[in-house]
């Protein structure tokens, strides 16, 4: 019966969706229902509908930094897509508001047109700003967080907005990891005034260095593990790194990696990846036990040599 209802509440929802295909670590069993929300409606009629046919529910972006189980997702996974991105921004004077569903591409985009700075640095990140919002995107000592005056979230029951200052934000960490039932649905940012012709190049800078770094194609969801704050590192061990590691106040986790030799270490289709220790890949055959496996070894590795817990920034999903 909840399945006969859920067809005719939500068209095009897809039985025994293959999550694999909708994650960039290409990772994932099947999901027992799945829907594309290509509206902000959309999305609130899905958590309603499951909600009432009581089916567990899990709303993805665009899958960049998440590693799903082997076993799929039991319940209804929403897909939270944005198809009209030249729709989903206001602008008034240097306040911009939007949609969470939109791509970090198209907001930089925006923002470069109206002359405003602020988000520059953020070039380059694959994903939606809603993913970036909850994980604290950044890059090069800068934070999605950093302009953020207030986000609109559904909590599970309304529609409201939150102050940056109640939504905790942290080193690659919000509210939101602690309160799942907590949806970005927009975004409002307080920028700066900037030079269209200086962020486009500045920005085109980042992502060149970027594509140098990493192979295009890869099975990968990016840095896999957060880095390090030097102020949580015990002055024994700090003495151990050299000063010129030391990044944004931060010991990087590629360095512990390195430092480890863990270059090479494979769990049969997932492998640490040559060109930057801390991207894991699923090198074809890889699947999230095997990833599994391989981070827990990893973490042993860093723990033996320096005596530092890791702490995954991607998100596994059971």
């Amino acid at each position: 019966m909840p399945k006969i209802k859920l067809k005719n509440l939500l068209l095009d929802l897809q039985e025994n969706w293959p999550l694999a295909r909708e994650t960039n670590f290409g990772l994932g069993g099947p999901a027992r229902y799945f829907f594309r929300a290509t509206s902000k409606a959309d999305l609130l009629k899905a958590l309603s509908v499951a909600k009432q046919l009581k089916i567990k529910t899990f709303v993805l972006g665009s899958g960049t930094n998440v590693a799903i189980s082997d076993r799929g997702f039991s319940g209804l996974v929403i897909k939270f897509e944005n198809q009209n991105p030249h729709q989903s921004f206001y602008l008034n004077k240097r306040l911009l508001i939007a949609e969470a569903s939109v791509l970090l591409a198209d907001l930089l985009k925006f923002s470069f047109k109206h002359d405003l700075a602020g988000l520059e640095k953020m070039a380059g990140i694959p994903g939606t700003l809603g993913g970036a919002i909850v994980g604290n995107a950044g890059a090069y000592g800068q934070m999605i967080s950093d302009q953020v005056i207030w986000v609109e979230i559904f909590d599970g029951q309304k529609i409201r907005q939150v102050s940056k200052s109640t939504l905790k934000f942290n080193y690659r960490d919000s509210l939101f990891k602690q309160r799942p039932t907590w949806l970005v649905l927009r975004v409002a940012f307080k920028l700066l005034a900037g030079e269209r012709k200086i962020l486009q190049a500045e920005s085109r800078k980042i992502i060149a260095i970027r594509n140098n770094k990493y192979p295009a194609g890869i099975k990968s969801a990016g840095s896999f593990f957060k880095n390090l704050p030097v102020t949580k590192i015990p002055n024994s061990v700090r003495k151990k790194i050299p000063t010129e590691k030391i990044k944004a106040g931060k010991i990087p986790a590629a360095y512990l990696l390195e430092q480890s030799n863990v270059g090479g270490m494979t769990v049969r289709g997932m492998a640490v990846s040559h060109f930057h220790h801390n991207f894991l890949i699923n090198t074809g055959t890889g699947t999230y036990c095997d990833l599994r496996l391989l981070v827990r070894h990893l973490k042993k590795k860093v723990y033996r040599q320096f005596g530092l817990e890791l702490e995954e920034e991607v998100r596994y999903i059971n």
